[in-house]
């Protein structure tokens, strides 16, 4: 059973409500604006539409989208939901890096060749999108040096935490 979400075409996810409605749009608003802010990320993950708990599965299952009657409705849902997941991800920056795409994209169905199909498709398409706008901002060679330089810290200070120095007897 899938979650009742209906595509709507026209997602407000501005950050206040008088802006969007100064917006002249002929498209209804999809949503109330989605805020995203949780304490916990199990919280943060559940709330995105197409992620849901399941019986006889101990952790969530992160892709169930809604039924969609046309291809049309597929990609509009589709890219719908890919910024449902960029406004979670902008407004919860220290739960980026953390596997939820990979999740995601674990539990799709590539074999359906239906609207399914297509609204995998239209998810990742409007991700690619987002992901050229935010890399136009970026040096990519200094950050993916500065990632790694990160992350190699991190393997030395835990590698410390794991073998302290004993002090010397005299």
């Amino acid at each position: 059973m899938v979650k009742p979400v209906r595509p709507v075409l026209g997602i407000d996810l501005s950050s206040s409500p008088t802006h969007a409605q100064n917006r002249a749009s002929p498209l209804a608003p999809l949503l109330p604006r989605s805020r995203y802010r949780f304490a916990g990320s199990e919280a943060k993950d559940l709330s995105l539409p197409f992620i849901r708990r399941i019986e006889g599965r101990t952790h969530p299952h992160y892709w169930q989208p809604a039924e969609a009657k046309d291809e049309f409705e597929a990609c509009a849902l589709g890219r719908q939901y890919a910024a449902h997941l960029a406004q979670l991800l902008k407004l919860n920056r220290q739960h980026s890096a953390r596997g939820l795409l990979f999740r995601i994209a674990s539990d799709m169905d590539f074999s359906d060749r239906g609207h399914h199909r297509s609204l995998c498709k239209c998810f990742f398409n409007y991700l690619e999108m987002l992901l050229n706008l935010g890399a136009q901002q970026v040096d990519l060679v200094r950050h993916v040096e500065a990632v790694q330089r990160f992350y190699l810290s991190l393997d030395e200070l835990y590698a410390v935490q794991r073998n302290p120095r004993r002090k010397k007897k005299r």
